[in-house]
């Protein structure tokens, strides 16, 4: 499987929009979307049928703690960076 990973060197990248710019009620109400934080919220999504648009994780998980996430959700795009870009975000 061909796995689309994205690396995040700016994030103000208009990509980033959902995860950086976006209030959760802007989401919902504009896009019907909404963001799972942690791997065990977002297995239950998974379970329940919703389908991911993309991911964004510290480059260390892809392969380790999100690796299991990622392998159920075929090719979705997966944004990725150290800790202390991602940490620009919040």
């Amino acid at each position: 499987m061909s796995r689309k990973i994205i690396e995040v060197h700016d994030v103000e990248a208009g990509e980033l929009a959902p995860y950086s710019r976006l209030t959760e009620a802007q989401l919902r109400s504009q896009q019907g979307l909404f963001i799972a934080e942690s791997p065990k919220v977002i297995g239950r999504a998974l379970t329940a049928g919703y389908e991911p648009i993309s991911f964004l994780m510290e480059r260390r998980h892809v392969e380790s703690q999100g690796k299991e996430l990622l392998e159920r959700c075929g090719p979705v795009p997966v944004f990725t960076a150290e800790e202390v870009v991602l940490a620009q975000m919040t």
